[in-house]
């Protein structure tokens, strides 16, 4: 691989703003703080100034750092709500930064901050945006953000990684999704789910949307349901001799590290589950850490990261996040991808499988079983 140099630009304005490694947790409906990791250290932290920063990426070292040059290369935008995603902005600009680095070209990448999804505060970036000449933009937003987007941006091509397309009402040809379909997840679970279906979730607005979808989708009788507020308190009077957990499929709707404590109460207080359902956000390796093999032999985990070029999972790593288990990076790289094939280089080329099919990207859900030491996949004709 070429040797690349990196140049940042930060501009001396007294007004800053920094994306740190001790801003509380994203939303759980936007990123599963399990999802990407308690691992995750990002490599750097990224400064906004009243000028936001630009990013250029180049092949060659002899750089010339002349403005108009600058205005040759192509523009992409990154708009986040840093009061409302936090450090996991962080994680979002080192996956388009991997990117550029893999695609060995020229760009210019420029971070706005709307602080929060006000409907003021998003316009006001999003004018920015459209006179500094901005095309096409990654936004990391929840559901509030990426309406008033759909509402209102007409021009500009806007990529959304972190929701899926059906989770808001107002819909734009301009506008993309690369969130999760958990809906298509909880049904592909439950062809496995016996004639009894037990749910345990927490307090978070992901939990109560998963379990909504069982709901939903369940023909089975929803025998049990629990929300857990802390998962290190003693779970036994829940589990032990319940006969409604007994034979059950039972549905963890939390993040990884509070499912792995249940999944191990389960087995201690032989819960004599049939199996143990669980959706993308348990998707880790750190599953093999913090639970043992006993705790794993009834689950099945639905996943939908695909395999992807084994060049741009290095250079990831090297920014610090594993594309194979990190879907909102995941989704990033996708929706990068595809803006870049359509409207910069017009190539035919991809690095990744899976299609855009009417804004939204279409993932393929695999469901896995976790075994001794790494996730396979269950051979199924659904």
């Amino acid at each position: 691989m070429k040797q690349f140099t990196i140049l940042i630009f930060l501009s001396t304005a007294l007004f800053s703003f920094s994306l740190n490694f001790d801003l509380p947790p994203a939303k759980e409906e936007v990123v599963e703080p399990s999802v990407l990791g308690a691992r995750v250290q990002p490599s750097h932290p990224i400064t906004q100034t009243k000028e936001p920063t630009t990013i250029y990426v180049k092949p060659e070292e002899n750089i010339d750092l002349s403005p108009v040059i600058y205005a040759q290369y192509p523009k992409i935008a990154l708009l986040v709500p840093q009061k409302v995603i936090g450090k996991y902005a962080n994680s979002i600009v080192d996956s388009m930064l991997s990117y550029l680095v893999f695609k060995d070209s020229k760009f210019q990448l420029e971070l706005f901050n709307c602080e929060d999804e006000s409907e003021k505060n998003i316009l006001k970036q999003l004018s920015l945006m459209h006179h500094k000449g901005y095309e096409i933009a990654i936004a990391a937003m929840t559901q509030k953000g990426a309406a008033i987007l759909a509402k209102y941006e007409q021009g500009m091509q806007i990529y959304i990684p972190t929701i899926n397309k059906k989770e808001i009402d107002l819909q734009s040809d301009n506008i993309y999704f690369g969130g999760i379909d958990y809906e298509e997840q909880i049904d592909r679970l439950l062809t496995y789910a016996s004639d009894k279906v037990a749910i345990f979730g927490d307090t978070s607005a992901l939990s109560r949307k998963l379990e909504k979808y069982v709901e939903n989708a369940s023909f089975s009788e929803i025998g049990y349901r629990k929300t857990i507020k802390n998962p290190k308190a003693n779970l036994t009077p829940f589990i032990k001799d319940n006969k409604k957990l007994k034979n059950a499929s039972i549905f963890l709707n939390m993040p990884m590290v509070k499912a792995s404590i249940l999944a191990s109460q389960l087995n201690v207080n032989d819960a004599e589950a049939k199996n143990i359902l669980l959706t993308q956000i348990c998707y880790n390796p750190l599953l093999f850490t913090l639970t043992q093999k006993k705790d794993r032999e009834l689950m099945i985990i639905a996943n939908a990261i695909n395999h992807s070029d084994f060049k741009l999972k290095d250079i990831n790593l090297l920014f610090g996040h594993n594309l194979d288990f990190s879907w909102v990076n995941y989704s990033t790289s996708i929706g990068l991808d595809y803006l870049v094939k359509h409207f910069i280089d017009g190539s035919d080329e991809t690095a990744f499988a899976e299609k855009m099919i009417n804004n939204q990207i279409k993932y393929h859900n695999d469901l896995l079983q976790a075994k001794t030491s790494k996730f396979e996949s269950i051979k199924s004709d659904f």
